[in-house]
């Protein structure tokens, strides 16, 4: 029985004849190898499925390339999980910062830089953005205590003019 891969933080040149190369390495034998593209822009996604004869050389795959570098970059194996045909994708867990698809270094979205709050990843939620505008908008901003006052002696202190009877004729 085959046993299916996913290799995951691939580089977007490789090819398909340079993974089987690389999966088939000490004897293992390699049936299929699929990688992922772009439904619109026909480019690779970075990430591929490798499916090879058995459960014993997926194991030795996933020891021999799992953090390893392969054409520049360093992959992740691991076992594939099956779903049925349409079913919803399950929920993934966010992956730590400097990890494969960790957001901001080498991912496929440039780096923007710290935010408010700390960086938020790719995956991370807007509520708690908007709940903080919210919060700015319903007070308002402080302004100085102390009343503005005026070195002229012709202002009253709510600020409007004083006229003191005499015309300037």
């Amino acid at each position: 029985m085959s046993t299916k891969l996913f290799v995951g933080n691939l580089s977007y040149s490789i090819t398909e004849q340079e993974l089987r190369e690389a999966f088939s390495q000490n004897g293992r034998t390699v049936h299929s190898v699929r990688i992922a593209v772009d439904r619109e822009t026909q480019r690779p996604r970075g990430f591929a499925f490798v499916e090879v004869a058995s459960d014993s050389e997926a194991e030795s795959a996933i020891k021999d390339w799992n953090g390893n570098a392969l054409a520049g970059r360093n992959v992740f194996v691991e076992k594939a999980q099956e779903r049925a045909p349409g079913a919803p994708r399950p929920a993934r867990p966010p992956r730590p910062m400097g990890a494969p698809g960790g957001g901001g270094f080498g991912g496929p979205r440039p780096f923007s830089g710290p935010r408010e709050g700390g960086f938020r990843g790719p995956m991370a939620s807007a509520e708690p953005q908007r709940e903080e505008q919210r919060r700015r908008q319903a007070r308002p901003d402080k302004k100085s205590e102390q009343k503005k006052r005026s070195a002229r002696p012709e202002e009253r202190e709510r600020g409007k003019w004083r006229w003191d009877g005499k015309t300037d004729d």
